[in-house]
């Protein structure tokens, strides 16, 4: 655990001091919370956590409280996930949305594919100098089409979907291929098509030469290709930088999140690690909570030995730079909102507790607390937009440059609002490290760019 100690953070709200706490899990985070507690008894973190309970118990149970979009998913027209009381939420441990992810990360790889397409091509179809066997110089282009190879795909037209083979075992039954679980549906190769327009891809079932053909007047069929030059989201070129730490920082506005800024953000985050991984970059996950009281809270910090306004982050790894993607258990972390409003809140005052804080009392009536008594955050600034670049993000890239590690690229995600954000923000990220990159080999003695 490290503790970044005093610093000054360039704010509208004129914060001058704060404190970071760095941990390497949230399992660590969690169980210093705990240690904490146990130490530094105060019957007052009983009372504000016995109220916190109370007040979200309250919400769930109450199907017209404007506050569930703190703790569900507005999906369908009605909130989903949402827990039946705390003790539910504090036990979950997975991802309740994995389709709405797919459906949002389909738009992101489509999107991603079609920039880095229209890169690699430019490329692969400007004139470069070659030599023959008699040291003549030719101009010649690479053809980029010559080497495409339509990708297959496991289709079940009954279903109308997609069969994700590692998770729904297909069988051969006679001629035919089925699911092993349901031998009533029938699965067949299908190639996968963008057409113009549509969100969702469509599958056409391959039944010959001429299916290429009519799957191409449809739309952009999803390829591979043994030409280096077409997709340069499947190359793996060597890199100068292939080290990415994204850092997301999780609040919403007055110190209390709704679900899009948790769910969306989340998923744009993971949405960036499957792509870049994809494409032979390394990446790390930092998740920041936290925040700090301005003078209009009511409330105070110990900061240098007085109680005073400020800023208190806490950070922990959700995912390390050698660690092996556990999909599920990211996505449950960055975009459940119970893992925030819940999780984090129930160890939250802890926290205030171990610095020396005051703690806002389900009885306290200063700043903020009116019509809010029970949640502990009510007189507390969430993570804001000027948080994430200082003194968040410099924090982190002194503890790289402290370590020797300069080259590793940081990116910042915050308030993440729709899938439109997610889409953006995702292809802005990835084409931003491959054109560093692409720079960085411009003058590179180790590998000739052309």
């Amino acid at each position: 655990m490290a503790v970044g100690l005093i610093g000054t953070a360039d704010s509208p709200k004129k914060y001058v001091n704060w404190t970071m706490m760095n941990f390497p899990s949230w399992r660590e985070l969690d169980s210093f919370a705990k240690v904490a507690y146990d130490k530094k008894k105060n019957p007052d973190v009983d009372v504000a956590n016995a109220a916190f309970r109370k007040w979200v118990d309250g919400i769930l149970s109450d199907t017209k409280a404007r506050e569930r979009g703190y703790f569900g998913v507005w999906l369908d027209g009605q909130y989903k996930g949402l827990p039946a009381n705390v003790d539910e939420a504090l036990a979950r441990k997975t991802f309740l949305f994995y389709d709405e992810y797919k459906r949002i990360k389909a738009k992101v790889e489509k999107k991603i594919q079609q920039e880095l397409k229209m890169s690699s091509e430019a490329q692969a179809m400007s004139p470069k100098l070659v030599y023959n066997d008699r040291e003549i110089g030719d101009f010649v282009y690479d053809r980029a089409a010559m080497a495409l190879q339509p990708q297959l795909y496991y289709y079940a037209p009954k279903l109308k979907r997609e069969i994700d083979i590692l998770k729904e075992k297909v069988i051969q039954d006679g001629d035919l291929m089925v699911l092993e679980k349901d031998r009533s549906v029938f699965v067949v190769f299908a190639l996968k098509v963008f057409v113009d327009g549509k969100d969702e891809p469509e599958y056409i079932e391959v039944k010959g030469e001429e299916t290429l053909i009519q799957a191409s007047k449809k739309g952009i069929v999803d390829c591979t290709s043994t030409n280096k030059k077409v997709y340069l989201y499947k190359e793996k070129k060597p890199r100068q930088y292939n080290a990415v730490r994204v850092i997301v920082g999780m609040s919403g506005a007055a110190g209390w999140t709704g679900w899009q800024n948790d769910f969306y953000t989340g998923i744009a985050a993971v949405c960036i690690v499957e792509v870049l991984e994809s494409l032979g970059y390394t990446v790390n996950v930092e998740v920041v909570l936290g925040g700090g009281r301005c003078d209009a809270c009511g409330f105070s910090l110990l900061m240098k030995g007085k109680m005073d306004i400020g800023r208190r982050f806490f950070s922990f790894t959700a995912k390390s730079f050698d660690e092996q993607l556990d999909l599920d258990g990211l996505l449950y972390t960055l975009c459940d909102p119970t893992f925030h409003n819940v999780k984090w809140l129930n160890v939250f005052t802890s926290y205030l507790n171990f610095f020396g804080d005051e703690i806002q009392l389900p009885s306290s009536n200063r700043g903020n607390t009116s019509g809010h008594a029970g949640n502990p955050v009510a007189t507390w600034h969430a993570i804001e937009s000027e948080d994430m670049i200082n003194p968040i993000g410099m924090w982190f890239k002194k503890l790289d440059y402290d370590r020797g590690d300069k080259n590793l690229l940081h990116f910042y995600l915050h308030r993440t609002q729709d899938e439109a954000g997610v889409v953006q923000e995702v292809t802005n990220l990835v084409i931003n490290c491959e054109n560093i990159n692409k720079e960085a080999l411009k003058y590179s003695n180790d590998f000739k760019f052309d």
